[in-house]
């Protein structure tokens, strides 16, 4: 079983953009190599059993600069993440739009302008992102589930299709299982058309190929020409998409 063991490490020393301590976590296994993971802030370095702490030390010392530069760059990501609040920014069709509150009875999301608006009665944070989700899987809904359900009829294997679901994962935006399972993140409904439309090209030529073979890649091109754009574009914007 692996063990873990956090090292406080006074790096952040050098003229780089971080210039504070920061601390790893050395995760153990039956690996034969030493490897850094960093994910929200957090630093890993995953390490075979035998692993000397000296080692692990001068491993990480030797990519104390990269670990600063991808700290650094997750500061700058996190600025954009999506925060549903009052005053808060948006980014909705690839335009950065203000996140407004507006009283009624009536709950609905309006766009206006460079305006996001979210109405509702005696509206809050929670009421706020309630309505949001909301707004968001209807939209899914209404685009989605007919659209895929028509691209899998143009291919013949609309057949296979036994369910389409629509769930909100940490870091899926779609699914297609060997049952005929299709899921799409209903995040993707605040991406433009076209980046839903890849994505649900994406899904359903999973049903003729279940890998990401060249034939599976030649039959979406033929589909969706500009999907390697689309692809670059998800990577580039989808921390923008995402919030708790």
């Amino acid at each position: 079983m692996s063990s873990f063991k956090v090292i406080p490490l006074k790096a952040g020393t050098g003229g780089n953009h971080l210039r504070r301590p920061f601390s790893c976590e050395i995760k153990r296994s039956k690996r034969k190599t030493l490897a850094l993971y960093i994910s929200h802030q957090h630093v890993q370095v995953r390490c075979p059993y035998q692993a000397s702490r000296a080692e692990v030390m001068e491993f990480v010392r030797s990519n104390q600069q990269w670990i600063e530069q991808r700290l650094y760059e997750e500061c700058l990501l996190d600025k954009e993440a999506l925060r549903i609040e009052k005053g808060g920014k948006i980014f909705y069709r690839a335009r950065e739009l203000t996140i407004e509150y507006k009283e009624g009875r009536k709950k609905r999301v309006l766009i206006n302008g460079d305006r996001f608006i979210i109405q509702g009665h005696k509206l809050n944070a929670r009421k706020a992102k309630q309505q949001v989700e909301d707004f968001l899987i209807d939209k899914a809904s209404d685009y989605i589930l007919p659209r895929a359900r028509g691209l899998a009829r143009y291919l013949g294997v609309d057949g296979k299709i036994r369910e389409i679901r629509l769930r909100k994962t940490k870091s899926k935006w779609g699914h297609c299982t060997s049952h005929g399972i299709l899921q799409y993140n209903w995040l993707i409904m605040l991406a433009p058309y076209s980046i839903i439309d890849y994505m649900i090209t994406h899904e359903v030529c999973h049903l003729l190929h279940m890998d990401h073979s060249k034939r599976y890649w030649k039959l979406v091109e033929s589909i969706c020409p500009d999907y390697e754009y689309y692809v670059q574009w998800l990577k580039e914007h989808e921390h923008r998409f995402w919030f708790d």
